[in-house]
């Protein structure tokens, strides 16, 4: 069963999360989805959520393989549900 949330963002925030998701072929309500189920599956945060210093933020290359594997692990979700 499909349901409504309803909740507040920065505007700026929402128009380039709109510009990242039309970019990579997908809606706003798909990323949000996408989170969702990471959220539920791990239960709690699908990242880390720390206090770092500027001298170990995580490389680009770090972020994309994350979100490779992120996103190679919904693709098994979703066919297991296809199923």
């Amino acid at each position: 069963m499909d349901t409504n949330m309803t909740f507040r963002m920065d505007s700026d925030v929402k128009a380039k999360m709109a510009e990242i998701c039309a970019g990579i072929g997908m809606s706003q309500s798909t990323a949000f989805n996408i989170f969702a189920n990471a959220f539920v599956r791990v239960k709690g945060m699908p990242f880390p959520v720390t206090l770092k210093k500027d001298e170990e933020k995580i490389s680009r290359a770090q972020m994309l393989s994350d979100a490779d594997s992120i996103l190679d692990d919904f693709a098994a979700d979703y066919k297991r549900m296809a199923e």
